[in-house]
């Protein structure tokens, strides 16, 4: 038998290999699928996705050493019902990942890649052991991509990891358009998707529209597994109730007829609600309206250092003109749209000419006439002063809402807003001449109604 020379100067045998390692860990490494002392073998196909009638592998392992490490083993080999088999038939993961598994039980150490990470996360999941799923779900946090994030948001929300689906969440919410044009949207669950389309804070370069696209792709890939044309109906059954999640509405006019109709994805009546949406910007009285009129978008907090507040003036000339009517509340609507993307603050608004009155105030927007699809709200009791750095000039008040939301180019919004004085203050209209067509910050505003306290939109520019 060959001698070795350990570090201590001393011959030793193979028989005392022991004395050549240092600690405990460089001992039980030895061990990874050696036969040496096995008391368990499993059986594992050698490939993933196969089965052990195509091939298998027998991977030698201690049952002491696996049950240090996992209750469920300790269960297995030690408990009432103690599992006495020889060989043991492992069908849910392959070789390569089990050997990989083991490796972890024995020694800490595990080689994480992109190919065994999830199949070594299910095993983590399956035999408790917490320390190397957090192990391959901080891997995952790391490789996470917008090519990627749709595989591993479908194994974060299986494997019940909240931490990780949050930050697959956070990437869909940035990079919204280029995760929806990934391959990795096509197989996800449809509940999945259902989560996806619920959310307010998707980023959309092309607005609803997108949106509309990518679940289109869904629904044509589910047709294909089942050998279904993708035909209207077929796509509609495929999305079942998350068709009406897409909030059509938001789709411009145009892009809906030339997109939206020709798929047959919705019925004749549901194609005539959004088309009087679009005419009227509310819902038929007549019937239910099946789809969210709420715009989706990022949402920055007012005040942020990072954004600068831009104000869109409403009036012919740069000062209030207010009238010598006074009345103890006002109640007024205003309609607008943009030709691209803003995110909408805020209002000032007018109610007396002379500073330090004060007034309460509710603010409300809404994608429609109707209230049943509101965007934001925000109240509060407000100061009449003048503009910073424009003395006696724009006399009112700002009202932001809590967070600015995106507003679509070319969707219609209202906003309604009710002033009423404290202390016996009274309102006094605004008499400027408002205009109809405003350009500001290279952004066209559309205004419809006869608002005469609405004195600007304060709004952030989208980059």
């Amino acid at each position: 038998m060959a001698l070795a020379t350990s570090r201590t100067g001393r011959s030793s045998s193979f028989d005392d290999w022991q004395a050549a390692k240092r600690t405990i860990r460089e001992r039980t490494s030895l061990m990874i699928n050696n036969p040496l002392m096995s008391d368990v073998r499993f059986a594992v196909p050698l490939d993933p996705g196969s089965s052990i009638s195509n091939g298998s592998q027998l991977i030698y392992a201690h049952k002491l050493l696996l049950s240090l490490s996992s209750p469920v083993f300790h269960a297995m080999f030690y408990g009432n019902m103690a599992d006495t088999r020889e060989i043991i038939p492992l069908s849910d993961c392959h070789s390569r990942s089990m050997i990989e598994f083991i490796r972890y039980l024995y020694s800490d150490v595990v080689h994480l890649t992109s190919g065994n990470v999830f199949e070594l996360l299910y095993l983590a999941k399956k035999y408790i052991v917490p320390f190397l799923a957090e192990t391959c779900c901080r891997f995952l946090e790391a490789e996470l991509r917008e090519t990627n994030v749709f595989k591993i948001l479908e194994h974060a929300r299986l494997f019940s990891e909240p931490d990780l689906e949050q930050r697959c969440w956070q990437i869909l919410d940035a990079k919204t358009t280029a995760c929806l044009q990934s391959e990795g949207l096509l197989w996800i669950s449809r509940d999945t998707l259902s989560s996806l389309l619920k959310r307010d804070t998707l980023s959309l370069v092309d607005g609803e529209c997108a949106i509309f696209k990518a679940t289109r792709r869904w629904a044509a890939a589910n047709c294909k597994l089942r050998n279904f044309k993708p035909t209207g109906d077929k796509l509609r059954g495929a999305l079942k109730e998350v068709l009406y999640l897409i909030r059509f509405p938001m789709i411009p006019p145009k892009l809906f007829e030339d997109i939206v109709v020709p798929s047959g994805i919705l019925t004749e009546e549901e194609i005539s609600q959004v088309h009087m949406f679009h005419k009227q910007g509310a819902p038929t009285t007549a019937c239910h309206f099946k789809f969210s009129c709420k715009p989706r978008g990022p949402q920055i907090q007012s005040g942020s250092s990072d954004a600068q507040l831009c104000r869109c003036y409403r009036y012919r000339e740069n000062q209030t003109f207010p009238s010598s009517e006074n009345f103890s509340s006002v109640s007024e609507s205003l309609r607008f749209s943009t030709n691209r993307e803003v995110y909408f603050a805020g209002v000032r608004l007018h109610a007396h000419k002379d500073e330090d009155r004060q007034y309460s105030v509710q603010l409300r927007v809404s994608g429609c006439h109707g209230l049943k699809d509101e965007v934001s709200a925000a109240r509060g009791t407000y100061t009449v002063s003048s503009l910073a750095g424009q003395a006696h000039s724009r006399l009112g008040f700002d009202v932001l809402v809590p967070n600015p939301f995106l507003i679509a180019r070319e969707a219609q919004f209202t906003v309604r807003i009710s002033i009423s004085g404290n202390d016996e203050a009274k309102v006094s209209p605004n008499k400027g001449i408002p205009m109809t067509f405003v350009k500001c910050e290279g952004i066209e505003f559309r205004f419809e109604g006869k608002s005469r306290q609405i004195l600007e939109i304060l709004f952030y520019t989208v980059d």
